[in-house]
């Protein structure tokens, strides 16, 4: 487990992509449990909404949305976040009339594909969910085992920390070639009646294989968000590493009583929306995050001193500290990293 995450740090720290995490995950987890395929789904640490999805061999993006729509909606027997709540990191489910007695539409979909078996690993740590990631087995291969759902609880942490690497250390950089805001608009049967053209370009660039994608792939966040604002107490927002930097989406009920109509807006992601995920990432606390946000401002460390009462010692220690914790080097690449 020791050489395991070592490698996984590694790999997390030279991954490029998203979809070259999850190979690198695959390849190193798969001596201690072996897969044919798997699904890797990264979401928001502070709202929960999905943020990414990488896979190979995995459900096409009907199935994969018919899964996510059934977790959202509560269907789901084995959720991200029942699984941590629970304390059981490990769901194990196999197709057919006594695969877990996960649910009838999820045995439909599994039985209108290959997959044989999945094993569900929730990647949870600090007390914050990070993601999920699920293995799968064809149909005719082997069984998941009690063993391998021991092994995956053994990685669960060392997965999550894994991932969570990932999004830190891409996490402070300025937003390139960024187009105006772009909204979707979709209406109640999930259907989607208008898109503006900048809400086209933003589309694409939440995809990470957009070359072979198809449109199901391409608009799924976009579905996803628009779910999650029918709910009642949930919070549409999800914040997506992007190949230029980080790109936020919200969504909204219309102004229209009982038509479920949702309107979507996709930008890049603004210093106030970035921050209190910066803050869960590096550990940020609430003072510092107040330096931060004067610094934002363009205030001196004087100014900032007289604004929250502080000696410019004491402010400046407080910058060391972000620095040190973020990893970036100087006032103005903290500043870059979380402007527009």
């Amino acid at each position: 487990m020791e050489l395991v995450s070592r490698a996984l740090s590694s790999a997390a720290a030279e991954a490029t992509t998203i979809p070259e995490l999850g190979r690198v995950i695959s390849e190193q987890i798969m001596p201690l449990v072996p897969h044919d395929g798997y699904m890797l789904r990264g979401v928001d640490p502070l709202t929960g909404a999905a943020c990414f999805l990488t896979k190979e061999h995995g459900y096409g993006a009907s199935f994969y949305r018919a899964l996510e729509t059934a977790e959202i909606l509560g269907h789901d027997q084995h959720t991200l976040v029942g699984m941590i709540r629970s304390g059981r990191p490990v769901a194990l489910l196999e197709s057919g009339p006594l695969g877990g007695r996960h649910g009838f539409r999820h045995q439909e979909i599994m039985n209108a594909t290959e997959v044989g078996g999945e094993l569900r690993v929730a990647l949870a740590t600090g007390g914050r969910a990070w993601g999920l990631l699920v293995l799968l087995r064809g149909r005719g291969s082997r069984p998941f085992s009690p063993a391998d759902a021991v092994n995956a609880g053994r990685l669960s942490t060392l997965l999550a920390e894994a991932l969570k690497q990932y999004v830190a250390g891409r996490f402070l950089r300025p937003v390139r070639s960024a187009p105006p805001p772009g909204v979707v608009v979709i209406d109640s049967s999930d259907t989607i009646r208008a898109v503006t053209r900048t809400g086209r370009d933003w589309v694409r660039k939440l995809v990470p294989d957009i070359e072979t994608a198809d449109e199901g792939e391409i608009f799924a966040h976009v579905w996803n968000i628009a779910l999650t604002a029918r709910q009642p107490g949930r919070q549409a927002l999800s914040r997506i590493p992007g190949p230029d930097g980080w790109i936020v989406l919200q969504a909204q009920l219309l102004d229209e009583p009982g038509s479920g109509g949702v309107a979507v807006t996709i930008q890049s992601a603004s210093s106030d929306v970035l921050l209190p995920a910066a803050a869960v990432l590096y550990g940020i606390t609430s003072r510092e995050q107040e330096v931060i946000r004067w610094a934002l401002d363009g205030l001196a460390v004087k100014q900032i001193a007289r604004a929250l009462r502080l000696s410019p010692h004491t402010v400046n220690d407080h910058f060391k500290a972000i620095y040190r914790k973020t990893g970036v080097n100087s006032r103005e690449e903290l500043v870059s990293g979380l402007s527009r």
